[in-house]
């Protein structure tokens, strides 16, 4: 982990517990730069979609209570919404079709602004499915905040005040919550831009609700796991057997050719390999990035907690369970960069097409070059060469063909296994993060 910090790849604190003993608890780098103050077990995060559990875990509550059925319809529970085919485990597992509130061409000029749960919603229910309900598996940060409406309209509380009664509170979580106004104790979020830490862009906290809206500590999200994984007497009172069955239980594939065994429960991400089983989720929304994972085989929980957005934490906690496992690791590199004429940066910069509602957009700054999807913040480049440049978070290659007349025509992007090419075009248009970067508030 020092490695990491000294290479600038993380900030924040980190918490193993194995068989119920602490391995490791440290923080590492600032909680708040401006006042010199180091994070410790105590500092509380935005946690992004880790909240995702939370909200999927009222969900299940409600339905222990005969509140609800995660098979019914939405428009059970909200009969204004304007569809009647999805149903609550759509919702819960991504499988409902719903467009990403997050990666909406126009989200980062009103992410900062207070909103209200009917305003959230207004902005995708009337749009068309991107498939049919229960088809296939996208990540859309939509399902979850009607989620919180129904939550809300069940139950009759605010999402904050359901989950602190009837989860946090019971479980003793109490440096949790979801609060529009100051948190004591919060680090200060940031961004690494040319190496420089710089504060994130602001986001108003009414914006990501259900879909990651929580702060925590390391402390708490590890006595969440044990609830979950491991629990106390008096803990399945709380989140019941079958509840907790639901939420481990892989539901719909990821889709993923290179990873057949991944999986979504409810608000869980599930690595169903064989002796490798992993299950939890990350986070990341505007100045922190998340992680908190359960390995069943070795009885253990991984936080890590940063706040510095362009961090990799799942990167750290997969070399974390290999330590755990005796496996191999690989310790973080120095950047191995070359220098690049500042008039062979300039033929990049551009906008280039991937598919009608999918664009790259390459920018300048200060001779760092950056890519930038609409609803994410701009991902700085690196060069390993004249043409071949890579990012850290996330993992990703752009390579540009030799100029042709002193013009770049295209880009190939490189991620995950795939190569796409993308021609350059004149004009930006809307973007969808499908394909590049991490989804915001997720």
């Amino acid at each position: 982990m020092h490695t990491h910090a000294d290479h600038r790849q993380f900030m924040g604190t980190v918490l193993v517990v194995r068989g119920g003993e602490t391995v490791l608890s440290q923080g590492y780098g600032m909680a708040d730069r401006a006042h010199e103050m180091p994070p410790t077990a105590q500092t509380r995060f935005r946690i992004g979609s880790v909240t995702k559990q939370f909200t999927a875990a009222a969900i299940l509550q409600l339905q222990d209570q005969g509140l609800v059925d995660v098979h019914a319809p939405v428009t059970t529970y909200l009969p204004d919404y304007p569809n009647d085919t999805i149903t609550l485990h759509h919702l819960l597992t991504h499988s409902a079709g719903l467009r990403n509130l997050t990666s909406f061409p126009d989200y980062f000029e009103w992410m900062d602004q207070p909103t209200t749960l009917d305003e959230l919603i207004a902005r995708f229910q009337n749009l068309p499915l991107e498939f049919e309900p229960g088809s296939q598996y996208r990540y859309s940060n939509s399902g979850y905040v009607l989620l919180t409406q129904v939550i809300e309209t069940v139950s009759g509380q605010r999402y904050a005040d359901y989950v602190t009664e009837h989860l946090l509170a019971p479980l003793g979580m109490a440096n949790t919550g979801y609060e529009l106004a100051t948190v004591p104790g919060l680090a200060t979020g940031y961004t690494l831009k040319a190496q420089t830490y710089e504060l994130a862009a602001p986001i108003h906290m009414s914006t990501p609700q259900g879909a990651g809206g929580l702060h925590s500590t390391v402390g708490d999200l590890v006595r969440w796991n044990q609830a979950l994984f491991t629990p106390k007497p008096g803990d399945r009172n709380i989140l019941s057997p079958r509840a907790v069955t639901a939420m481990t239980t892989p539901q719909v594939s990821l889709g993923i050719a290179a990873a057949p065994d991944l999986y979504y429960g409810y608000g869980l991400v599930i690595n169903n390999q064989p002796e490798q089983q992993i299950i939890g989720h990350s986070g990341g929304i505007n100045g922190f990035v998340s992680s908190l994972v359960y390995l069943p085989q070795e009885d253990a929980t991984i936080v890590v907690l940063s706040n510095v957005e362009s961090i990799n934490p799942e990167q750290i906690t997969a070399g974390l369970a290999a330590i755990l496992r005796g496996e191999a690791y690989n310790l973080p590199q120095s950047l191995d960069t070359v220098t690049v004429d500042a008039a062979v940066l300039e033929r990049y910069v551009g906008t280039y097409q991937f598919a009608p509602e999918f664009q790259i957009t390459i920018t300048l700054e200060n001779g760092q070059l950056y890519a930038q999807g609409t609803g994410q913040p701009a991902i700085a480049l690196y060069p390993a060469s004249d043409t071949d440049f890579f990012a850290l978070v996330p993992e990703l290659r752009i390579v540009f063909p030799p100029a042709v007349a002193g013009t770049v025509e295209s880009l190939t992007l490189i991620q995950g296994g795939q190569n796409t090419v993308a021609p350059k075009t004149e004009a930006p248009g809307p973007m969808t993060n499908d394909v590049l970067g991490r989804d915001k508030s997720q």
